[in-house]
This record gives C-alpha cells, sequence and structure tokens, in this order.
C-alpha cells in the first residue's frame, strides 16, 4: 500500500492504495495532461455521497478500466474480422485486457503490456514461444476449435487458460478470433486470443 497526501476540495487528506491503483490513475492523468490529485478531485466531486475517498477511487479505476477494455475489445474484434493487421496492433497494445496475436502454429507473434505485467514474464522472451507450451489451455474439443479458427470454419470460441509457476497461479476465461486477410490457400489463419481479467494491470 502506498500513501499520498494531497488537497481534496478544501481540505489536505492522505489515502493510501495499492501501487496498481495510483499507477492506473497516473496513467488517466497523463491522457487528460494534469495531475493525479486533479483526477483525484474530480471523482471526489462527482461522488459527493461517497464514505470512504480510496474505495471510491478503486471503484473509478477499475469501471474506467472495464469500460476501456469493452470498448477497445469491440475495436479489436471488429478489426480481427476485418484483418486490418496494422491497426490491430495498435489496439492490441492499448488494450487493458491481457492479449497475445498467435500464428497458425499458436506460436505467440505479439504479446501487449497487460500479458506481460499480468503473468509478470518478459516480452521478448516469450515471442515465439507455443501459447500450449507456457499455459494449461482447457476446453470442449480443443484440438477441434483451434483447426477450425486456423481454418476459418469458426470465427470465434471460448475456453479457459491456467498459467502456473512458483508461487502463483493465473486463471483466466479467454476468447479466441479467428484473423480474416490474406493467407495463402492451404495456410492456417493467426489468431487473436483475448484474457477476459484485468489483474496485474501496473
Amino acid at each position: 500500500m502506498i500513501r499520498k497526501t494531497m488537497r481534496v476540495g478544501e481540505v489536505r487528506t492522505s489515502i493510501k492504495l495499492e501501487p496498481e491503483f495510483w499507477s492506473y490513475l497516473k496513467e488517466l492523468a497523463d491522457e487528460r495532461r494534469t495531475r493525479v490529485s486533479a483526477v483525484v478531485n474530480d471523482v471526489a466531486r462527482s461522488t459527493p455521497e461517497r464514505t470512504n475517498l480510496a474505495s471510491t477511487l478503486r471503484t473509478y479505476a477499475l469501471s474506467h478500466a472495464r469500460l476501456q477494455a469493452q470498448t477497445l475489445r469491440g475495436q479489436l474484434e471488429r478489426l480481427a474480422l476485418a484483418g486490418n493487421t496494422q491497426d490491430l496492433a495498435r489496439v492490441l497494445e492499448a488494450c487493458p485486457l491481457p492479449c497475445l496475436l498467435l500464428d497458425g502454429e499458436r506460436a505467440i507473434r505479439q504479446l501487449n503490456r497487460a500479458f506481460a505485467l499480468w503473468l509478470n514474464v518478459d516480452a521478448t522472451a516469450t515471442l515465439g514461444l507455443r501459447l500450449d507450451n507456457i499455459m494449461i489451455l482447457r476446453g470442449t474439443s480443443m484440438r477441434e476449435m483451434w483447426a477450425a479458427l486456423a481454418e476459418g470454419r469458426l470465427a470465434r470460441a471460448s475456453f479457459n487458460a491456467t498459467y502456473v509457476s512458483p508461487g502463483k497461479v493465473r486463471t483466466s476465461q479467454a476468447v479466441a478470433l479467428g484473423l480474416a486477410g490474406n493467407v495463402a490457400p492451404g495456410q492456417p489463419r493467426p489468431t487473436l486470443v483475448i484474457f477476459e481479467t484485468l489483474a496485474g494491470r501496473a
């Protein structure tokens, strides 16, 4: 927990939050070209009925991140279906949900910052690894699901993914989207995977 003191309204207040929440509020402040204290004051003014400012800030940060994730996830799905890889990479990196771009053999070709933070992995070292080799994937007819996505017979599928390392287990529902675009006949299509969690945001 990190404690920060700032003026909220006319009162100097001490606020204690987890580092991830301070980091997210700092990102919001940077986007708005203002200070964290200004964001805190905006939240405080918009919730005069609050009883605990720290809890209100956590709720605000989570709601904001969830809304942004839903918006960007919709953009990712549209771009994936359109096969616009240049914009897809840009939106993937901006998405607060952990995301991966897999080639036709399920090797990781791109991962966003949220994924690296969620699992605390080295992004560079993770590129090129097969998703199956770093996470436990479970679902109905997984082999058929991947084949249908790669062949373009299926546009979207869901499965469970679990990451296990010493002292850490991360489990998430995942959505796989088969990418459209220029793929040579007989070649497997790439896949976009979105993990539905906000854990690890920093």
